[in-house]
């Protein structure tokens, strides 16, 4: 064995030996685009950096304020907890790390977009394993562009906009006008359309029926009316793609006849409960995803994707390029109620008792023990309140933390879920029952998605009460025992309220939570792992409802936006209910929380193509005085009574102070972040009005 390994060495050795000078010259091997991009497999990995940018714009800083950006955060539907809060609007400015978010996002995923697209054009010697592939792919990467630019012009006007890669730093950049990017964008929305398949290559990637509906949108942005009707048409009409709205049970608790309240979950408002669930089965077991990615939902066009992994702990979608990682999707904790945190028993005991619980003068406040299910309710593994205060007896506590029985927090401020430090308050206007005299966005006391079952605002203690006429009893009670003492004559009044007992009470919104989860006993883990819907046609209705609106045809607008209503169980509305603020309203009652709502409201601020069928609702149209979002938010906006600050100020019908957000005219856009100015030495970039 030697002598051949000899003979062997040798033989290399002659060889090598005679080609000295080739052996020693030196070889770069190139490792960029041009380099990279030669195969269909290499544009499918380009394109699937830019799904991992929507992830991480989406989920990756949902434990902060920057994702909720786009989704509207402190404008007239849901806000931050916090008076002085990451989007202050009476503080943003250009350098607010805020301001610069989705900037520093949306045009790195526009240059990888344009990459895949150079790549594709500069490469026509690549074989595709299809005739339509090559088309196909660049039609994902000119949507992306289009989406990325459809967001910046949405948040910030204009665009400093490009259709190529860029490989080298530029310092003379033109910025064009948020108007001359809609064009471009409803261009390459509408490329898209033709180019791309109606089924999608991937679970989670782009179909005609995704940029159909952005199409649409578009148009409506530039005034091109009938091309909105048209495009959302072909999304509705079957035309783009298999999708319609769900109005039949589906998905993985199909077959549950009731909501854990005993609510009915009968279709086809049952479907839309469907629509929010994860993964999570009826029989507590875990199906491989949730309802949004269910084979038999219809109704979602796009799903941004975020899978975790039950081996490592980590989310493999999500965090993209950030410096820490996403343990799981945060949206349930940044949605829930705070309440059950005030107490661990949620017990209190009067001067004039004892510490033993079985004395009868040992009460509940608003804690944890505190949330019951409603009487006669015998649910699975629920707790069991403290059977020694006679009220409780008999009663099922709404959360167990020993099993996978929900938590009505679920911990809330991110118990496991990635230090989650951003938590949502709900606008009044959206969580007032239908018909309240300080208005609500509910029109139907019958409509779905504003009841119990979708909005949860009532909480049971173990007497059976709601939460809230507890609440009340509570202060008067311990107004009368203001002057307790105890035994040493020392002020003791175990009946005063703290803001532990009260602090953010707010509703619960089960579109964004489930309340089975199946991870928490195996991996220590709240999961709520519903993927986030990016469209669902029920918003494509909508925005040809506004089309029709128009072109003054109320009464198809009217038929579009029964459609969604009927699901939902409301009373249809009239042509004469019809007008922008109304859409407005529907697509809140609708798509509350999900859809790109700064964008929605933007787009009809300051616009000249708008205003032809806005200005009964919004005539005044500029940045200084009034516009759409403004009129919006001003009316509706979260005012923080407990921290007015300097909020302008106004009464109530019952005579009450309140206040008005401190949203200006000129927020309808943000600031254009500081660095990209002062980064463009070699041409000025004008700051946006206001800032």
């Amino acid at each position: 064995m030697k002598k051949y390994f000899f003979i062997l060495f040798a033989l290399v050795l002659a060889v090598t030996s005679c080609n000295d000078d080739k052996f020693l010259v030196e070889k770069s091997y190139k490792n960029d685009s041009e380099t990279f991009y030669q195969t269909e497999r290499a544009m499918e990995i380009g394109l699937a950096s830019c799904y991992s940018e929507v992830q991480y714009v989406i989920y990756g800083c949902m434990r902060t304020t920057h994702s909720w950006m786009l989704m509207g955060c402190n404008l007239d539907t849901f806000t931050e907890t916090s008076a002085t809060g990451n989007i202050n609007w009476a503080s943003m400015g250009p350098s607010s790390g805020y301001a610069r978010h989705w900037p520093d996002y949306m045009y790195k995923l526009a240059n990888r977009a344009n990459t895949v697209v150079d790549m594709i054009d500069n490469h026509p010697e690549i074989v595709y394993s299809t005739d339509t592939r090559k088309n196909e792919l660049r039609a994902e990467a000119i949507f992306f562009r289009a989406w990325a630019y459809r967001v910046l012009a949405g948040m910030y006007g204009g665009v400093v906009y490009s259709e190529h890669m860029t490989s080298e730093p530029r310092y003379d950049y033109e910025m064009i006008s948020r108007e001359e990017a809609w064009k471009k964008i409803k261009d390459d929305f509408a490329w898209a359309e033709q180019n791309l398949p109606t089924k999608p290559r991937l679970l989670g990637t782009v179909t005609k029926a995704a940029a159909g509906h952005y199409l649409a949108e578009m148009c409506l942005a530039v005034g091109d009316f009938t091309g909105a009707e048209q495009a959302a048409t072909r999304v509705i009409n079957g035309t783009d793609g298999d999708y319609h709205l769900m109005v039949t049970r589906f998905g993985n608790r199909k077959d549950q006849a009731q909501d854990r309240y005993g609510n009915s979950l009968a279709a086809p408002q049952g479907a839309y409960w469907d629509l929010f669930r994860s993964s999570a089965k009826l029989d507590g077991s875990k199906a491989k995803d949730g309802n949004s990615n269910a084979s038999d939902n219809k109704e979602a066009i796009w799903v941004c994707q975020s899978e975790f992994s039950s081996t490592d702990l980590w989310t493999l979608g999500g965090s993209g390029d950030s410096w820490w990682r996403t343990h799981c999707a945060p949206v349930e904790a940044c949605w829930m109620p705070y309440v059950p945190l005030g107490g661990k028993n949620g017990t209190r005991v009067d001067t004039k008792g004892t510490k033993d619980e079985s004395d009868d003068e040992t009460f509940y406040v608003f804690t944890a023990d505190a949330t019951c299910f409603p009487a006669g309710r015998d649910v699975p593994n629920a707790g069991t309140p403290n059977a020694k205060i006679t009220e409780a007896k008999g009663r099922k506590l709404a959360w167990n933390l020993n099993t996978a029985t929900d938590s009505l927090a679920c911990y809330s401020k991110g118990f496991n879920s990635a230090n989650v430090g951003m938590g949502i308050l709900t606008t009044e206007y959206v969580t007032r029952y239908a018909g309240d005299p300080l208005g609500s966005v509910w029109d139907d006391p019958n409509d779905f998605r504003g009841s119990e079952v979708m909005i949860q605002r009532n909480y049971f203690t173990p007497s059976g009460k709601r939460w809230f006429d507890v609440k009340k009893q509570a202060y008067e009670r311990a107004a009368l025992h203001v002057n307790d003492v105890d035994a040493n004559g020392k002020k003791s009044n175990p009946y005063e309220i703290t803001a532990a007992d009260t602090m953010n009470i707010t509703p619960r919104f089960w579109k964004f939570s489930d309340d089975m989860h199946p991870d928490f006993i195996n991996l220590g883990y709240t999961i709520y792992d519903c993927d986030w819907y990016m469209i669902r046609i029920a918003e494509t209705y909508l925005l040809r409802a506004e089309a029709y609106l128009a072109q003054g045809n109320k009464q198809k607008a009217a038929d579009d936006i029964n459609v969604i209503r009927a699901r939902a169980g409301a009373k249809p509305c009239s042509a004469a209910d019809v007008n922008i603020d109304y859409i407005l309203d529907e697509r809140i009652r609708e798509l509350f929380g999900e859809e790109e709502r700064f964008i929605t409201l933007s787009r009809l601020s300051c616009n000249p193509n708008a205003n032809k069928y806005i200005s009964d609702c919004h005539p005044v149209q500029d940045a200084t005085t009034a516009n759409t979002m403004y009129d919006r938010v001003h009316k509706y906006g979260f005012g923080y009574e407990g921290a007015p600050g300097s909020r302008e100020s106004y009464t109530d019908i019952y005579g009450k102070t309140r206040h008005y957000s401190n949203f200006k005219p000129h927020n309808y856009v943000f600031p254009i972040p500081t660095q990209i100015i002062q980064s463009n030495k070699d041409h000025k970039i004008e700051q946006n009005a206001g800032y």
